[in-house]
């Protein structure tokens, strides 16, 4: 009887003690698992916190450019077209001083032709740093204009079609901005880069999403390469990234140039990024 009450204290304290070895353990998963929980919602909330710190960095950076591109805009339609306009009217006073002199009447006349070129081209620059006509007409009427002064100027043929019966005059002015200097950045690619002879520009509207289609019959280049370009692949990342746009590219040597732009519909309720 006393070995049996022995064996049977034994049993207990082997259970006891294995009861309180589960017990720890599991209290040790428990905490861990806590511990390691509480970890991921910490370092989830931190990323989450650089993403919007990086994010209000990439809006100060983009507002800042607007601003400067606005700036230099008014500098050089102010001055600089004043200027020419006050040099044209001199030309033109010349000319009127001298109605029986054909050698001046025929210089002055080149001269007013030239200047009238500049002119053109200065209120084109001018424009094209500051689409005031994007906060009138919105993305679309602003992207054909600037097209047509492109296809203009470069000789370049450019084909602007838009299949999204108008919901792209909804668009927000920031994500208009937005979308209008990518597309600034990609013909400015394929005019240095691709040695193309057409682009085709198609808006669409797909589900819930609005579709942008670019593409180019230069002779295209690696994906690498284009990524490696540098601050304008950069440019255009980010500004994507702002208005929460995916984006796929492709292009191979000899086969052309294509980058397809994905904007959610919902972005038409987005806030204004830029004051």
């Amino acid at each position: 009887m006393a070995i049996q009450k022995i064996n049977d204290n034994i049993y207990a304290l082997i259970l006891i003690g294995t009861s309180g070895s589960i017990s720890l353990a599991l209290s040790v998963i428990y905490l861990y698992v806590r511990y390691h929980k509480k970890f991921l919602i910490q370092s989830a909330e931190i990323q989450k916190a650089e993403l919007n710190h990086r994010q209000h960095v990439l809006n100060a950076i983009m507002q800042s450019q607007e601003n400067e591109r606005i700036r230099i805009s008014k500098d050089i339609h102010d001055h600089i077209g004043s200027s020419l306009s006050n040099l044209r009217f001199m030309v033109s006073r010349i000319q009127h001083l001298t109605p029986d002199i054909p050698a001046i009447q025929s210089i002055t006349e080149e001269y007013k032709t030239m200047i009238d070129r500049v002119i053109e081209d200065v209120r084109n620059i001018s424009h094209s740093l500051s689409p005031s006509g994007l906060a009138l007409w919105g993305f679309q009427e602003s992207l054909e204009e600037f097209c047509e002064n492109m296809s203009l100027s470069t000789g370049l043929v450019i084909q602007v079609t838009d299949y999204s019966c108008g919901i792209l005059k909804q668009l927000p002015f920031d994500i208009s901005l937005s979308l209008f200097r990518v597309m600034q950045e990609l013909l400015s690619n394929t005019i240095k880069h691709a040695s193309a002879q057409k682009v085709s520009i198609i808006t669409n509207k797909e589900n819930n999403y609005i579709m942008i289609q670019y593409s180019d019959d230069g002779k295209g280049t690696d994906a690498d390469v284009f990524h490696s370009h540098g601050i304008g692949m950069y440019n255009i990342e980010s500004r994507l990234s702002m208005i929460q746009a995916e984006y796929t590219m492709k292009s191979s040597a000899g086969a052309g140039f294509s980058f397809n732009i994905k904007l959610p519909q919902n972005s038409l309720n987005k806030t204004m990024l830029y004051g």
